[in-house]
């Protein structure tokens, strides 16, 4: 539906001499009691609400004309605080168009780690500690943190107080310009919709480490149909059925990476026996730390690597170490902010996704800290057998397919080594490298499996934000109606199934051929920087946010006690975000400034290339323009999520209080001194 431009929020007073704050918001939600002057607790929704002649499904509504187009409030809807785009209020929907609100803080937690442990932890640290060095690694992993956190305590702020779905391209719509929403939401749609075959495609060749999975014998593309169609069974399920698949697969997958760094320490100190006829590099302790020892070891590599002829040297290099480990690292937080976007499908979402957010966040910073610590102990980074940083295209591109079954350089265990443009399976792990050298082959072979089903259940989490995106877009009026529809249980079948069908066309031109696998390569870069984007988009937004709020008094403000979520060091916290984001878009691949060639440039900067195409083809053809600070939409979804609180109110001091209460709160406090 293309939006009439005589409805959004930047020129509803372009023709009109009155104060365009009245004409933004209705005359029931402008001018307070006079009572309630200095009294923000006044309710809205004690005015009486316009009666409508429409189903049951939507009694109680009522219309606003916003910058997202002419809505119907349903109060008993979930989907974008119950607001839905129809091109005309008098027309009845005939189908269903909303989410449910069926998702719990425990769900919610466990879809984002779903997201974010995937391989990138797993296979892509082995190419960061071999360029960076184990501190280097280490200070990369630690800035990235330090910038995840700016944008998901920014992103966590506004979706407490306005949980609506598809917030990602919603509040870029309603803080920034509509422009900028839809380009950020198209991006981040698109590059989780390619994310998926990558992540299954990853985990199907993981299965070569073992020779029972030869390719010449078994292709891996029938792992990966078999992985697919399994993401799309669970997908299709009721949210609620969906919630309970993720929160076993992240229960799995967390206790998976403590118990892994657990064996890891205890291996540093040879406090593991090596299986029999197998011999052991262990105890190393801090060994691989001691630069004088080889110049294999020591904190950071000796120089900055660009090629095998060009090596920098000196505080230049180590700097370019430790800023690739920066932009190579963000790889392995991408899918924090998924927990944001489950704002729509959330049960009480004002108290479940900051308290989400921010533990989630802490869990997989502190995880990973302790990760990259052990890895950077237990395997030299000096070490043949991690990927190398930087391969020429000419070299790159005559690669072909291979796959040997060998004795690992270490002489211990016998497994397949893959050579596959981009691919390679966990012979390259620094992790799998470390149980070989201490004589573990069979825990190297279980903890290959492991990470398998990392990648897999990654695959399905991305499924599910790329289709809730995709519906977000389809109810704010940037993408056909149709992809609103949902089934009775609420769930977004028409963005599911034509966001899967996307991820399986990619797959279908770019394996098992040796030739598309160069296809492949691009398609991965492509998934790369939309996700830095919207990071950038978020803390964009929350400074808009910020300085929009303090102009509207007549509702609840930061420094209040009902203020939902207040984040701290605002606006600072987003301005450095902001700034963080951008510095790793434009500099996401250092080596094209030193050893020029065309194919990574183009490659690096594709998906910016995207974003503006999309962001400036959409002003034009809408004519948006930037909102202005006094006419933001801080409304629409706010009351909505007031009164759906006061409504359930009750249930949520049943679960504050009694002895089920008392028994949850002591539980919480567990998990969080627990990790």
């Amino acid at each position: 539906m293309k939006n009439d431009s005589s409805m959004t929020v930047s020129s509803l007073s372009d023709d009109i001499d009155q104060d365009p704050i009245n004409d933004l918001f209705p005359d029931p939600f402008t001018a307070l009691p006079p009572s309630s002057a200095t009294d923000y607790s006044y309710n809205y929704f004690t005015q009486p609400l316009v009666q409508a002649n429409y189903p049951l499904s939507l009694a109680r509504s009522r219309s606003d004309a916003t910058s997202l187009g002419t809505f119907v409030i349903d109060e008993s809807a979930s989907g974008t605080g119950g607001a839905h785009i129809i091109d005309d209020i008098h027309e009845s929907p005939k189908r269903h168009y909303e989410l449910r609100r069926s998702l719990k803080t425990r769900h919610i937690q466990m879809i984002a780690v779903g997201g974010v442990l995937g391989n990138g932890l797993f296979i892509g640290i082995g190419r960061i500690v071999a360029n960076s060095g184990p501190l280097g690694m280490i200070l990369g992993f630690l800035i990235t943190g330090i910038i995840v956190f700016s944008v998901m305590v920014s992103f966590g702020e506004m979706v407490a107080l306005i949980p609506i779905a598809g917030g990602i391209s919603a509040f870029g719509s309603r803080f920034v310009d509509d422009a900028l929403g839809f380009a950020l939401g198209f991006c981040y749609w698109f590059s989780l919709a390619i994310a998926i075959p990558t992540q299954v495609a990853s985990g199907a060749l993981l299965l070569t480490y073992f020779g029972a999975f030869d390719p010449s014998r078994i292709s891996p593309a029938v792992m990966v149909v078999v992985f697919l169609l399994i993401i799309i069974l669970i997908n299709c399920f009721d949210v609620r059925v969906y919630g309970e698949f993720e929160y076993v697969f992240g229960q799995l997958k967390l206790v998976f990476l403590l118990v892994l760094i657990i064996f890891m320490f205890v291996m540093n100190r040879n406090g593991v026996t090596p299986q029999p006829g197998k011999s052991t590099i262990f105890p190393v302790k801090f060994k691989f730390w001691d630069s004088s020892l080889s110049p294999d070891y020591g904190p950071f590599r000796p120089f900055f690597e660009v090629s095998d002829t060009k090596h920098i040297t000196g505080s230049t290099g180590t700097f370019l170490m430790i800023w690739t480990a920066v932009v190579q690292s963000v790889y392995c937080f991408s899918g924090t902010e998924l927990v944001a976007l489950t704002a729509g499908e959330a049960r009480h979402p004002r108290k479940s996704l900051p308290r989400a957010t921010l533990r989630i966040f802490f869990r997989i910073f502190f995880l990973y800290m302790l990760g990259v610590f052990a890895v950077g102990l237990n395997v030299a980074a000096g070490s043949n057998q991690l990927p190398s940083f930087f391969t020429p295209w000419s070299i790159y591109n005559s690669q072909r397919f291979s796959w040997i079954w060998s004795t690992t350089p270490d002489g211990n265990c016998q497994s397949g080594t893959l050579n596959m443009k981009g691919f390679a399976n966990s012979n390259s792990s620094p992790w799998v490298v470390a149980m070989q050298n201490a004589g573990l082959c069979i825990g190297g072979a279980v903890t290959t499996c492991c990470f398998m089903f990392c990648a897999w259940s990654a695959g399905n989490s991305f499924l599910y934000a790329s289709s809730r995106t995709l519906y977000a877009l389809a109810v704010q009026g940037k993408f056909p109606r149709v992809f609103r529809r949902c089934t009775r249980q609420g769930v977004p079948f028409v963005s599911v199934i034509f966001t899967f069908a996307i991820a399986l066309s990619v797959f279908l031109v770019s394996f098992p051929n040796s030739t598309a696998i160069t296809i492949y390569y691009w398609i991965r870069k492509l998934t790369s920087i939309p996700g830095t984007l919207v990071w950038a988009g978020i803390c964009l937004s929350y400074i808009r946010f910020y300085y929009g709020l303090r102009l509207r008094p007549d509702i609840v403000q930061r420094d209040m006690p009902s203020y939902p979520y207040r984040s701290p060091f605002q606006p600072y916290t987003a301005y450095f975000g902001l700034i963080g984001c951008v510095l790793l878009v434009i500099f996401n691949d250092m080596t094209i400034f030193i050893e020029f060639e065309w194919q990574y440039l183009f490659a690096s900067y594709v998906s910016l290339v995207l974003f503006l195409i999309c962001f400036l083809g959409y002003k034009f053809w809408r004519q948006t323009r930037i909102v202005p600070l006094s006419q933001l939409d801080l409304d629409l979804g706010r009351r909505e999520m007031d009164q759906y609180e006061s409504e359930t109110a009750a249930e949520l001091v049943r679960m504050e209080k009694g002895l089920v209460g008392r028994g949850k709160r002591v539980w919480r406090w567990i998990k969080i001194f627990a990790i």
